[in-house]
């Protein structure tokens, strides 16, 4: 794949015009002149001051020389480079050796052959300009999306597109479901319809990278931690005029918080989807007649419910109801699940712990709508 610019047959490695052979002599005699030089620590691992790198793609014709080579499905020489970069690939390419200089290294490198290729930062540079991630804002118009509100039951949940986030929030209750950013490339060129399928795909491999301790965004070291949230906490607390005055009084809901120690990651989500994957989940769905996977991350359904055990140490039970079977999973914090037993709908009900009745260390007893907000809520 190119930019669209094709070089002629014979340039590259035979080099093409006598100028330009001498300005690409020139760059590779001084391949590193324009870069800072990187501090190396004792594992090996340099870095360069973060003005320095982001200064070396303050150019449109760097912009453009890092896109080309990545797009390229081979190295190439400077003057085929050139020319698919340049405004003017006939004019002097002086300024372009110059140019050129500041990214090597950092943002492109040169084989033996001095052909040019992108370095891994190179790559995700030109990555995150293609996904539009420091040019693009997506704002929509909300829309409809098909199935019943898990708190209230209502088939009033809408898609909510805005500032590079997909929310799902049901009209009726005023619950935000899921909020999560999206990055502008997977909005683009999409109808809604197909936008939610990706967001769900998207972040049910990001929660898998962080139970498994990977940060999904920079892959250093990951954890979550369960947490409690307040209502006021909740993503539409900004609506919280707009429902019963009885809501200030709800108990505080568990999420997992999950961070990583390397980067400014952080998401919250509730526990319920942190564990929709869970073995002991999918099996239990699969003998029901349930695939999770069509499930998607805003909406489980009506048969999960979770209820507070303890906030101290965190200890979240969550439950799921089949076909005259609940599972249960005893869940601490990570969160790692301590626990799981399938009891049948009638030791469910003597236990008083069935997916009708919940209750919560310090708080009151709440019923389906209160736990499955619980389920719900909570996500950034």
């Amino acid at each position: 794949m190119n930019d669209g610019h094709d070089a002629s047959p014979g340039h590259g490695a035979d080099a093409g015009v006598a100028a330009n052979d001498a300005d690409a002599a020139d760059a590779d005699a001084t391949d590193a002149a324009g870069a800072s030089p990187d501090e190396v620590d004792d594992a090996g691992a340099s870095a360069v001051a973060p003005d320095d790198a982001f200064a070396a793609l303050a150019d449109e014709t760097r912009l453009r020389t890092v896109r080309a080579l990545a797009s390229a499905d081979r190295p190439l020489g400077f003057t085929e480079l050139f020319e698919r970069v340049a405004d003017d690939p006939d004019g002097p390419s002086a300024g372009f050796a110059y140019h050129l200089r500041q990214l090597t290294d950092r943002y492109v490198r040169t084989d033996d052959d001095g052909r040019y290729r992108p370095t891994f930062a190179g790559r995700q540079a030109a990555r995150a300009l293609d996904a539009g991630v420091y040019t693009e804002r997506v704002d929509r118009d909300p829309e409809p999306v098909d199935g019943d509100c898990p708190v209230c039951g209502a088939a009033a949940l809408e898609a909510r597109i805005a500032d590079n986030h997909v929310g799902v929030a049901c009209t009726d209750c005023a619950t935000e479901l899921l909020a999560l950013p999206f990055p502008p490339g997977g909005v683009r060129d999409r109808d809604t319809d197909e936008v939610l399928p990706a967001f769900d795909a998207y972040h049910r491999a990001r929660l898998r990278q962080l139970a498994d301790g990977v940060c999904p965004d920079c892959a250093g070291r990951a954890e979550g931690k369960i947490t409690f949230v307040e209502p006021a906490e909740l993503p539409d607390a900004a609506e919280a005029g707009e429902r019963d005055a009885d809501a200030a009084d709800a108990p505080a809901r568990p999420v997992v918080a999950g961070a990583c120690a390397d980067c400014d990651f952080r998401v919250r989500v509730p526990v319920s989807v942190a564990l929709a994957e869970h073995p002991a989940v999918v099996a239990f769905c699969d003998d029901h007649g349930i695939d999770v996977r069509e499930r998607p991350i805003w909406n489980l359904g009506s048969e999960w419910a979770e209820g507070v055990l303890s906030t101290d140490p965190p200890a979240v039970r969550v439950s799921v109801a089949g076909d005259g079977e609940t599972l249960r999973l005893l869940v601490g914090d990570g969160p790692t699940v301590v626990e799981t037993d399938r009891v049948t709908a009638a030791e469910d009900d003597r236990s008083g712990t069935g997916p009708t009745e919940r209750s919560t260390e310090g708080g009151p007893e709440g019923d389906d709508a209160d736990d499955q907000a619980a389920t719900a809520a909570g996500s950034s």
